[in-house]
């Protein structure tokens, strides 16, 4: 008799912490949190959700500001949106998943898809726009 079929696997897969490092320096932290959520589902930690969407609320309303204050720039727009990828993937995580050490990778082919489906229609508009 075989046991170990008998045993459910209950480790969550979730989205690794280099993949919400990417998706939020390409898409903004909202797209990082996008997958956090994912993730937060799946662990069922729905109370951290509020939180988080909370916190990103705070940091893209300071992030507008300060492109307000001192104009958009390649300074203030692209070192705010590493700086949040940054603390997503690194200490957001370890705080909102705390206890969830042993997860399997989901799978990043859908998410890549929708990073191409929004990144190259975007490259390829402004490839024209700079022709004219």
């Amino acid at each position: 008799m075989d046991y170990l079929n008998d045993i459910e696997d209950t480790t969550p897969a979730l989205y690794s912490r280099f993949l919400v490092l990417i998706y939020s320096i390409c898409l903004t932290p909202i797209g990082g949190v996008i997958l956090m959520v994912i993730n937060l589902i799946k662990v069922r930690k729905l109370l951290n959700i509020v939180w988080l969407i909370i916190a990103l609320l705070l940091f893209e309303i300071g992030h507008m500001g300060l492109m307000g204050y001192y104009g958009p720039s390649a300074l203030t727009f692209f070192l705010p949106l590493c700086l949040g990828a940054i603390l997503l993937a690194f200490p957001v995580w370890n705080i909102l998943l705390k206890g969830t050490y042993f997860y399997k990778k989901r799978r990043a082919l859908v998410p890549i898809i929708v990073l191409l489906l929004i990144w190259v229609p975007l490259m390829v508009l402004n490839f024209f726009d700079l022709k004219n």
